[in-house]
C-alpha cells in the first residue's frame, strides 16, 4: 500500500513540473501613445504573453470621433463610437488593437445649455471595443481631462457670449441714446449718456443668454483612462 501511494505522489510531482503544465510567461511592454498624452499619463505598462495582451489600469488612450457628434440632437442611451484609426501598439511593436478598431460609450447623462452663458456637459460610459471582425471586448474607462464630460471650454463660451454681448450692446445703445434725449441733452449728449447705458443693457443680454451645446466633428480627439485592465486575447 504505501508503494502504491509512494508511486502516485511521485507521478504527481513529475506532472506539475511538466512543461505540459508550465506557466505562460510574460512580459512587460509600454504602450505607444502621442508625445503629448505620453507625458501626462500616470502609466503605459502593458503584459503581454502567448495567449493574452493586457493594458493596465490607468494607462490612457487617445480616440477619436467615428461621426459628427452634437449634444443638442443626442439623447441618454445612444451610442457614441470613437475610433483607433491606427490601432493600438506597444513601443516593442506587438499590436494590442488592430487599426480601425472601435471603442463605444454610451450616454449616461446630458446637461442642457443654461443662462449666463453655461455650456451643455455630456457624461459618457465607455463599454466595448468593438474589433473591425465584430468581437466585442469590456472596457472600463473614462474621460482623461479635467473635466469627465464633454463640453465646450470657457474661450469657446467667452466667444459666443462676447458675440451675444456686442448684438445686445446695439439694442442697449440706442435704448441709451433714447434715454440721454429724453433727458433733454443734444444728440452729442445724447451719445455720451446713451453709450454707458448701452454697455450696460448689452452687457445684461450678453449675460442671461444660453451657453453652447457640445459639438464634434468626426476625427476630433478625445483621451480616455482605464478604470480597469484591457485584457485582450490573441
Amino acid at each position: 500500500m504505501k508503494k502504491i501511494i509512494s508511486l502516485v505522489l511521485c507521478a504527481m510531482f513529475i506532472n506539475t513540473t511538466s512543461p505540459v503544465f508550465a506557466i505562460d510567461s510574460v512580459s512587460t511592454e509600454h504602450l505607444k501613445l502621442p508625445k503629448k498624452l505620453a507625458k501626462k499619463t500616470p502609466t503605459n505598462i502593458v503584459n503581454t504573453s502567448d495567449m493574452l495582451v493586457s493594458v493596465l489600469e490607468y494607462n490612457t488612450m487617445q480616440l477619436s470621433f467615428a461621426r459628427d457628434f452634437t449634444s443638442k440632437t443626442a439623447k441618454v442611451g445612444d451610442e457614441v463610437p470613437f475610433i483607433l484609426e491606427n490601432g493600438a501598439y506597444t513601443n516593442e511593436g506587438t499590436e494590442i488593437l488592430p487599426p480601425s478598431s472601435k471603442v463605444v460609450a454610451r450616454i449616461s447623462q446630458i446637461e442642457r445649455p443654461k443662462s449666463f452663458n453655461r455650456s451643455g456637459k455630456v457624461h459618457l460610459d465607455f463599454k466595448y471595443v468593438e474589433l473591425p471582425d465584430g468581437t466585442q471586448i469590456p472596457i472600463k474607462a473614462k474621460l482623461f481631462s479635467k473635466k469627465d464630460f464633454l463640453y465646450r471650454g470657457k474661450l469657446n463660451a467667452m466667444a459666443k457670449g462676447v458675440g451675444s454681448t456686442l448684438g445686445g450692446m446695439a439694442i442697449g445703445t440706442a435704448a441709451g441714446c433714447g434715454i440721454g434725449i429724453a433727458a433733454g441733452a443734444v444728440i452729442v449728449g445724447g451719445f455720451a449718456i446713451g453709450m454707458p447705458v448701452g454697455f450696460a443693457v448689452g452687457g445684461a443680454i450678453g449675460l442671461i443668454t444660453p451657453g453652447l451645446n457640445y459639438k464634434a466633428k468626426a476625427g476630433d480627439k478625445v483621451d480616455i483612462q482605464l478604470l480597469d485592465d484591457l485584457n485582450i486575447r490573441k
